[in-house]
């Protein structure tokens, strides 16, 4: 899915009781590994494999592909290993000739790694993805990475936390739009339907600016 340098392929595959080990998973997580065929840690990206510099909070991303013997992303499973993986994270699941894009926006806090809200991208088959040119830094590359997994696009320079956190905002806002349209459409008095209404397009201009890009 990614096209990136043969200096930060890696290639591990992991046997199933070495992860539950690590990920001390419980009944739960095992069940919902039921449908995992392997996992492969495919490339690690980091300051010697990329020659970055070292400024930025993302220090390591490591790249995971999961195979599936069907559809169902197995979320408790990858939430597990996330949580034990202490690096930025992206998963590239497959079944057949299909992908999906699955990841969740990490940081490190007071307590350790964060792990925030998890996105993914539809099934597809055969896209590549080419990470951007120009970067000098991990932070960039990770910018890029949360950017295909949401449906906005990343402003220059805009890092990803505030990506993330206005994305929030775009699903929040969408769904008050959502609500005052269902008010405007069932409201009987026309005083308080064009007070609605009114308030309905300021909401949209809102929507419209957050998800606008550069």
């Amino acid at each position: 899915m990614f096209e990136l340098s043969t200096k930060t392929q890696v290639n591990r595959k992991f046997k199933m009781s070495e992860l539950y080990k690590v990920m001390s998973a419980d009944k739960a997580v095992k069940a919902d590994a039921a449908n995992i065929f392997s996992v492969t840690l495919t490339n690690v990206l980091n300051k010697d494999t990329l020659n970055f510099s070292t400024k930025g909070g993302v220090k390591e991303i490591y790249v995971f592909e999961i195979v599936l013997n069907t559809k169902a992303a197995p979320s408790l499973f990858i939430s597990a290993l996330d949580k034990a993986t202490n690096f930025h994270t992206v998963f590239i699941l497959r079944f057949g000739k299909e992908e999906m894009l699955y990841g969740a926006f990490k940081e490190y806090g007071e307590k350790g790694m964060k792990v925030g809200k998890y996105y993914f991208t539809e099934w597809a088959s055969g896209k590549t993805i080419v990470l951007p040119l120009g970067v000098n830094c991990l932070d960039e590359i990770y910018t890029a990475i949360i950017d295909e997994l949401i449906p906005i696009t990343a402003r220059q320079a805009e890092s990803t936390r505030d990506f993330v956190a206005r994305y929030g905002e775009v699903v929040k806002l969408k769904k008050e739009i959502e609500k005052l349209q269902h008010l405007v459409d069932t409201e009987k008095q026309s005083k308080r339907r064009f007070e609605l209404n009114d308030e309905l397009k300021q909401k949209k201009t809102e929507l419209e600016n957050l998800q606008q890009g550069n």
